[in-house]
């Protein structure tokens, strides 16, 4: 009696073309890069409208941070919270860039949430003296942070499953993943263990390690320009890999001299007897967020017809012999 092989259960097919899918998922990176770059203009905009025809004593505050005080509020917080949303979904290089750009992504909202205190970072203190985080904004703090954490750990177990279940997660993927467990935990013992001193320093230690962390990212991409474009050892690069070298080490350079110029004025500040320049704190934010805006505008153009990374892709993708079609401003091109 012969027996007949039952037929393998069918696997889920897409229903949009492959082709189409692919440039579409290209579009949504350039336009979700852009928009990081939006979103720097509209908070620096916003900033400069309050300098210029604010009330006087919101003419010269120390910092972009302190115009949370101002009506520029409401898009200084939702600027951070988007910002925050959209570096944790572009996907990076491993094995750094891209758990660098999750945690940069989950600062960016406590950076948002929790104000820099008064009489700090370019704040002046109240009227009436208090210099911290004014006690009418602590519980919109406490009840902001709660949600973060929440929306978190959500984010971290959905993640942790995906890793679980796909057996073939390199280790990279694990350490990115364990990176960012270690800081939710960080900042969730810091918020219900120290609560004063999260709501004295949270805001400066969450920005501090969110640009740290885009420097290291655009000395990242510096460092692997040349080879993602020629690839071949010994081998004169080109001019095209040159100038994206060229930028992305510009803008890490830059990042870095102000971070150093920074840790020397608050040295002198706290240290020193003081003498810096009232405003010294804005101007460096100022010079970071153009920093990380170029960055963004170099990195749209860098990847502009693929979208990510060339090692970003969870397993090699299967090559055939066909065209591919790829939707190019508009067109669709074949690609081998």
């Amino acid at each position: 009696m012969s027996t007949i092989a039952s037929p393998a259960p069918a696997q889920p097919s897409a229903i949009t073309p492959q082709g189409v899918r692919a440039s579409a998922a290209v579009r949504t990176y350039r336009y979700l890069r852009l928009s990081l770059v939006g979103l720097v203009l509209l908070l620096l905009a916003c900033v400069w409208i309050e300098r210029l025809t604010g009330v006087p004593a919101n003419q010269r505050l120390g910092s972009i941070s302190a115009y949370f005080y101002t009506p520029a509020r409401s898009v200084f917080v939702g600027a951070l919270v988007a910002i925050g949303i959209s570096l944790a979904a572009i996907v990076g290089r491993k094995p750094f860039e891209d758990p660098a750009l999750n945690i940069a992504g989950m600062l960016a909202p406590v950076v948002a949430f929790v104000p820099t205190p008064r009489g700090a970072g370019g704040a002046p203190c109240d009227p009436d003296g208090r210099c911290s985080v004014p006690p009418e904004f602590v519980p919109a703090v406490v009840n902001n942070v709660w949600g973060l954490l929440g929306l978190g750990l959500l984010g971290l177990g959905l993640g942790g499953s995906i890793i679980w279940r796909r057996r073939q997660s390199s280790r990279s993927t694990k350490l990115g993943f364990l990176s960012a467990v270690v800081t939710w935990a960080a900042f969730l013992g810091w918020f219900t263990l120290g609560r004063e001193s999260f709501l004295d320093l949270a805001h400066f230690v969450a920005a501090v390690v969110l640009f740290a962390l885009i420097t290291a990212v655009a000395y990242d991409n510096a460092r692997r320009a040349t080879q993602r474009r020629d690839g071949v050892p010994g081998h004169e690069p080109s001019r095209e890999a040159k100038s994206y070298r060229a930028v992305y080490g510009a803008v890490a350079g830059v990042m870095a001299v102000t971070f150093a110029v920074a840790a020397v004025l608050v040295v002198v500040d706290q240290f020193l007897g003081g003498g810096t320049p009232d405003e010294w704190v804005l101007w460096v934010e100022v010079v970071l967020l153009l920093a990380f805006a170029v960055f963004w505008v170099t990195q749209t153009f860098d990847y502009w017809h693929d979208g990510l990374p060339e090692d970003a892709a969870i397993a090699p993708a299967t090559v055939t012999a066909q065209a591919v079609p790829e939707q190019t401003d508009g067109e669709l091109t074949p690609r081998i």
